[in-house]
């Protein structure tokens, strides 16, 4: 006899007596007993082995039964979910002619078995689109997202469902949603928007996410920039500096800023380039010389390699030191080695400098050089930005060793000019006698204007 004790509301034991009377045992013996039970037990567990093999079986082959055999099994499996609903996605994607009326029952025959399966809600959503019942589509996309609100694939279905239904505005959220989730959506996600609404500013606004991560904000500029509309793109830059992004990094802009350059977009870059130095990203010039086009031309502030500044050549072949402290004047100068040796053409140092149309300017700059090897040696270039047809000017060649000296170029631009690419280049040496070797030192480059015309075209923001 046992004593066991039951908690009452006063927290004290109460004891319950239990009789053995109260226990049913029933005996093994005989044999023949035994061997009964053990039979029966038996025959309850091959028969649920049978049952679990048959539906590992139907679910294993289910992707590739046809709907006469997925019926077969259903009269099986009568509760099975999942054949209900693979049923009714054949059906509704039936390459001899979809059965959207039956699809539709066999899949909402499936969510009432199994209402908390969101995938079923979705796929009920895709066949709703596809009978053209928007409302049945809205309600089962909405019951996908509220059971499953943080799988990107179903965020990008969701808002590709309002896009096709020619409601823009409704997928917008989802889409930012998506970004929000998956970031790696964004390429596609700006190309979907821009094909659907050709609306870079509700993109702008109400897609990308304005999170502190500009990054998405600046590929979109960059996206943009790519497709040629460089009048959405300046827009968008315009609210960025004047919102979310009024002090960016410059590494940000760089790509940006560069593209409009390379593409000849000069006062769209003149702009950018305008706006960065009023933010403080990029500091004033501080040369001298007040006359001189050139930004940075005595190398006395870092070189920021992009923009309006000057460019590097990213060639493995050379070796920079920014800043040499051996100027010609002030105190700092660049200096440029050819360790390799090799007889081949190199842009050392590029900038891109706005000038004026039908103006003659002169192009000046202190060299020296040591032990430069070949006779094709460094000069000053000019290339007039987007004119195929204009003459290249340079100036004269520095080889050997020589102390500071001025080389110059003169040019006169022509009608359509806005901008000149000033270089310190090299040439191959056509003879090939010699791979250039030795080291140059470039300081105080100017660019001024000789005449002036009466006008001159101006990119700064109106303020």
């Amino acid at each position: 006899m046992n004593d066991n004790f039951n908690p009452d509301l006063s927290g004290k034991g109460t004891p319950v007596r239990q009789s053995s009377d109260d226990i049913r045992e029933w005996s093994l013996r005989p044999v023949w007993r035994a061997a009964l039970f053990l039979a029966a037990v038996t025959a309850f567990s091959l028969w649920m082995c049978w049952q679990a093999g048959r539906a590992a079986w139907v679910s294993y082959r289910m992707d590739s039964l046809t709907p006469a055999e997925i019926q077969a099994a259903m009269r099986l499996d009568p509760g099975n979910p999942d054949l209900v609903h693979r049923l009714g996605l054949l059906l509704s994607s039936d390459p001899s002619g979809p059965n959207l009326p039956e699809a539709l029952k066999y899949l909402r025959q499936s969510i009432d078995m199994s209402p908390r399966r969101w995938d079923y809600w979705f796929d009920l959503g895709t066949s709703c689109d596809f009978a053209g019942d928007t409302a049945c589509s809205d309600a089962a996309f909405d019951k996908a997202r509220q059971l499953n609100p943080m799988t990107p694939a179903l965020q990008w279905a969701i808002a590709n469902h309002y896009l096709l239904t020619n409601r823009p505005e409704k997928s917008f959220p989802y889409f930012r949603r998506l970004l929000d989730l998956a970031p790696s959506y964004l390429d596609n996600t700006l190309r979907l928007c821009i094909r659907a609404t050709h609306d870079s500013q509700a993109i702008y606004s109400q897609v990308l996410p304005h999170g502190p991560d500009p990054s998405p904000r600046f590929d979109f500029l960059m996206f943009l920039s790519a497709a040629a509309d460089y009048e959405g793109a300046m827009k968008i830059w315009g609210q960025m500096i004047t919102g979310p992004d009024r002090s960016p990094e410059l590494s940000m802009v760089k790509p940006f800023l560069d593209f409009l350059l390379d593409h000849n977009q000069i006062d769209d870059a003149s702009t950018v380039w305008n706006d960065l130095q009023h933010a403080g990203v990029i500091p004033v010039d501080s040369t001298p010389q007040s006359a001189n086009l050139l930004y940075n031309g005595g190398f006395e502030g870092p070189l920021l390699n992009t923009g309006f500044d000057w460019r590097m050549s990213d060639s493995s072949d050379l070796a920079f030191d920014v800043p040499d402290s051996s100027a010609a004047q002030g105190t700092k100068c660049l200096r440029i080695d050819f360790p390799v040796g090799r007889n081949a053409e190199y842009v050392l140092v590029s900038q891109v400098v706005r000038i004026k149309p039908n103006t003659h300017y002169q192009l000046t700059a202190s060299v020296r050089s040591n032990n430069l090897t070949s006779d094709s040696g460094p000069q000053l270039r000019v290339v007039e930005v987007g004119c195929q047809a204009c003459p290249i000017r340079t100036s004269d060649m520095t080889t050997g060793s020589t102390p500071w000296h001025q080389v110059s170029v003169d040019f006169t631009t022509q009608p359509q000019t806005q901008a000149v690419n000033v270089s310190f280049w090299r040439a191959p040496d056509q003879a090939g006698k010699r791979d250039i070797t030795g080291t140059v030192w470039l300081d105080g480059v100017v660019l001024q204007a000789v005449e002036t015309p009466d006008t001159h075209p101006t990119a700064e923001r109106a303020r």
